[in-house]
């Protein structure tokens, strides 16, 4: 069975590889892309638009597996991940763009889902592991892979931004082709249609929280009716969601899963942990280009510590777990070490010496490579074999929402900060301290190199000390994860290939 499904999971792979890169390409871009395009307004939306909707759309796509097989469910990801590429990299304007970026969200959050659930019907739960921790590998690598990428496309005389896009098509392509070998399973017909209601009230909360959390402090402040009015419309919202999902037949996120302890942990330690993970640690490459004064290029390969312990500890993970059936140790540790390396970032400063970022990064990647892919696996197995696919987008959705909400609220911390600490920098200087005079020094990291030294320096110990808060705010989640973790009764993985 492992032979058969080695080429299947390749494809997997890959396309998870080409999912999660066009997140993490996207940044070094914007610069270039906006200079072209037009529509600066609109920039921040590149960004987030696909975060929203692969936030919204994993539950539903994990439901799908459910209900018509993981295999068939898995190629619509990837073909509509093709189309979203397309329109993204042919987009003539901003608009479009952010549109091709929405649908790519939507089809990553498939593709996050619907591979995990394959790998649950194709492999038996303990050699799970071997698998899914090459997942977690792929995120990883993609993570650093993505500026050194969008560096090397953007610069003067490089294919240019489109690629960025353009460029996954045709690996993406391979990927589904590699897909199409997968046996395919599908499960009896549903005997109760589709909760669309319950989709749309968990995609419009989860959504909605994803909106406030990003633009409160920064397009309107915190106390004003414009929070008021959407906090409260997230909260309805959501209220709205448990009701219809308690009610409902056959519900996207079905509440009876969380009556097992098993299930639930990994759940609420991915939230955690994607908070830790997403919102802590995609902010260190901006501090390395605008603290630090390093390229695109540089930075991402001055994340290669993070990168090896990842691998590292991904790959030990698996074949551990194939080998004793045991999992609960490796997220327990890699929490503990997810505390320590927030601990050792958290005195982060301009003068921080580089061994120091770069043993806190190493921290981190092995702390992920230890928990992001075992929390899936628990809450597979901690499930009947029917409700893989929605216990796989369960895990993957908490930890994604956990992203998202980490990315936008310490976003806007750090930005919020900014706002307030440049306005002394810039009277010190003797100009006036208008917004468009803030905003003008929030640039690339060679317009900030290129500022007159006080104000440049303002801008670094700024961002350095909003960052610094961001550390600081995620320790305690960190041992909160830690917390839960150690509340979980573990059972031994299966040796038997699931019945689905």
């Amino acid at each position: 069975m492992a032979e058969r499904a080695a080429p299947v999971l390749a494809g997997a792979l890959v396309a998870l590889f080409t999912g999660s890169l066009t997140n993490t390409i996207i940044g070094i871009a914007l610069p270039t892309i906006a200079g072209e395009l037009g529509g600066q307004d609109q920039v921040a939306w590149v960004a987030a638009a696909a975060l929203l909707t692969m936030t919204a759309a994993t539950p539903v796509w994990g439901k799908l597996a459910d209900r018509r097989g993981p295999r068939p469910m898995l190629l619509a990801a990837t073909a509509l991940f093709v189309v979203a590429s397309l329109v993204a990299g042919l987009a003539p304007s901003m608009g479009w763009l952010v549109a091709g970026r929405a649908l790519q969200g939507a089809a990553s959050g498939g593709i996050l889902a619907c591979a995990n659930a394959l790998v649950a019907v194709l492999v038996p739960a303990r050699e799970r592991g071997r698998y899914t921790g090459w997942f977690g590998l792929s995120f990883g690598t993609a993570s650093v892979a993505g500026p050194l990428l969008g560096g090397l496309l953007v610069t003067p005389g490089g294919p240019g931004w489109r690629w960025c896009f353009l460029g996954v098509v045709p690996v993406t392509v391979v990927a589904a082709l590699l897909i199409r070998l997968a046996p395919d399973r599908r499960p009896s017909p549903p005997r109760a249609p589709l909760d669309h209601l319950g989709a749309a009230l968990l995609a419009l909360a989860a959504g909605g929280l994803v909106v406030l959390l990003s633009a409160a402090g920064v397009a309107w402040p915190w106390p004003s009716p414009a929070t008021f009015a959407l906090g409260t419309a997230v909260l309805i919202t959501a209220l709205l969601a448990v009701w219809r999902e308690l009610r409902a037949v056959d519900p996207i996120l079905p509440p009876r899963l969380f009556r097992s302890r098993t299930f639930t942990i990994a759940c609420t330690t991915g939230l955690l942990v994607g908070t830790v993970m997403f919102g802590g640690i995609i902010y260190l490459p901006q501090f390395l280009q605008v603290v630090h004064g390093h390229g695109a290029m540089a930075a991402g390969l001055l994340m290669l510590p993070q990168l090896g312990t990842m691998i590292i500890t991904s790959a030990v993970t698996g074949r551990l777990i194939a080998r004793t059936g045991r999992w609960k140790r490796f997220p327990a540790a890699g929490c503990a070490l997810l505390v320590a390396g927030l601990a050792v970032l958290a005195p982060l400063s301009t003068t921080t010496p580089a061994w120091q970022v770069a043993a806190g990064m190493a921290l981190l990647g092995a702390g992920t490579g230890l928990t992001q892919q075992v929390l899936v696996l628990a809450a597979q197995d901690a499930v009947d074999p029917g409700d893989v696919g929605v216990a796989s987008s369960s895990a993957t959705f908490t930890r994604t929402l956990g992203g998202a909400v980490g990315v936008a609220a310490f976003g806007a911390l750090i930005a919020a900060r900014l706002r307030a600490d440049l306005p002394a920098a810039l009277d010190a200087a003797g100009l006036p301290a208008t917004d468009e005079a803030v905003r003008r020094l929030l640039g690339t990291p060679a317009q900030v190199a290129a500022l007159p030294p006080p104000l440049a320096d303002a801008v670094r110990e700024s961002y350095t000390h909003g960052l610094q808060l961001v550390f600081l705010i995620t320790l305690p989640i960190a041992v909160l994860a830690l917390l839960a973790i150690s509340f979980v009764r573990e059972t031994a993985l299966g040796e038997a290939v699931p019945a689905h």
